[in-house]
């Protein structure tokens, strides 16, 4: 998994917003509700989540039955140390098999430490469990969720109100914001 991470994303850890700094060529955000509201406010608005986020990543690993529905899902928690504290409850119980795979120090500078712990585990995208977890982020329950397939060449975070895909080029983002415009957040024009 290291390596295939590496591979791919060199010199970054698994934070969106690290990957987008390094690599952002390779991004395209997509709205999980229409009109980018933020927060759903019925089951149907949860439903809708769901079904985005679903098409999303059948677009990019595949859909159910393709043999890829085994995606490895990496949760965090914080603090101010390198030793990994546990991770909040709501997040632990959709993931309890998870490991610490790494820590990094994303500290701004020496009077503000700031450590990101990594836990990984495999989710079947069948497992309720699976969508439990996407429905912790939307409702901003967690931050800094990732989801990648084995070969670690497409990674996917989803955030309160979206998700943003980071592609293997931007051939392949472009190929994929094309297919789903009418998510697509709007990016600024470069000044």
């Amino acid at each position: 998994m290291e390596r295939a991470w590496d591979t791919s994303w060199p010199g970054c850890p698994p934070v969106a917003r690290v990957l987008r700094r390094g690599f952002s060529g390779h991004s395209v955000r997509f709205y999980t509700l229409p009109g980018g509201k933020r927060y759903a406010t019925s089951d149907s608005e949860h439903a809708e989540i769901l079904r985005r986020h679903h098409v999303l990543l059948t677009a990019i690993f595949g859909g159910l039955g393709s043999g890829d529905e085994l995606l490895t899902a990496v949760t965090c928690s914080w603090s101010a140390a390198s030793q990994p504290p546990p991770r909040d409850s709501a997040v632990a119980s959709t993931t309890p098999a998870a490991v610490h795979w790494r820590s990094d120090d994303l500290s701004t500078g020496p009077r503000f430490p700031s450590w990101q712990h990594h836990y990984v585990s495999q989710l079947d995208q069948r497992d309720p469990a699976f969508d439990q977890l996407l429905l912790c982020v939307a409702d901003d329950m967690t931050d800094d969720v990732m989801l990648f397939g084995d070969t670690g060449t497409w990674a996917y975070h989803p955030y309160d109100g979206g998700a943003e895909v980071f592609a293997p080029d931007a051939g392949a983002r472009d190929q994929l914001a094309a297919a789903h415009a009418d998510w697509a957040v709007p990016t600024s024009p470069a000044t």
